[in-house]
């Protein structure tokens, strides 16, 4: 059957939709809940350069999820969400280099709002390095920390 708008076989666009559907930011690889959050960053597996910060910690399913933040610092609103959007076009395009099964936290510095500034390449060698000292157990140990509370006896 021939489709009367394009002229394509209806198999043809099929296929073609499979090929784009792998570079789709879908809403389960999304990282919403503070527990989520909680949860990689106690894990204490990051990396980061004078762009991004990654935090790094394993999940139970066989895709990646991320969770962006983008601080006051890095400028007005429309500055954030513009970084926000750079930082998960470039998940988007490379999430395929990334370790399946992790939970990524990326936090923006100031310079991610340079215009000239490649995040995905940045991205991708921080959830690199950051994945690499999680699984050699390198991860950068908790602070010690001494309770306040007076024990009664």
């Amino acid at each position: 059957m021939r489709h009367v708008a394009t002229g394509q076989d209806k198999n043809a666009r099929t296929k073609l939709s499979s090929v784009k559907a792998d570079e789709r930011f879908r809403p389960r690889e999304h990282l919403r809940k503070r527990s989520d959050f909680a949860r990689v960053y106690s894990a204490r597996c990051s990396a980061g350069d004078e762009v991004l910060v990654i935090y790094v910690a394993p999940n139970d399913l066989e895709f990646a999820r991320i969770g962006i933040s983008v601080s006051r610092r890095v400028g007005t609103a429309v500055t954030r969400s513009y970084v926000r959007r750079r930082v998960r076009e470039a998940f988007r395009r490379n999430k395929e280099k990334f370790p399946a099964g992790v939970d990524v936290i990326c936090i923006a510095k100031p310079s991610a709002a340079d215009k000239g500034r490649d995040l995905g390449a940045s991205l991708v060698r921080q959830v690199a390095r950051a994945a690499k000292r999680c699984a050699t157990g390198r991860a950068i140990p908790a602070p010690c920390r001494e309770s306040n509370r007076a024990t009664s006896n």
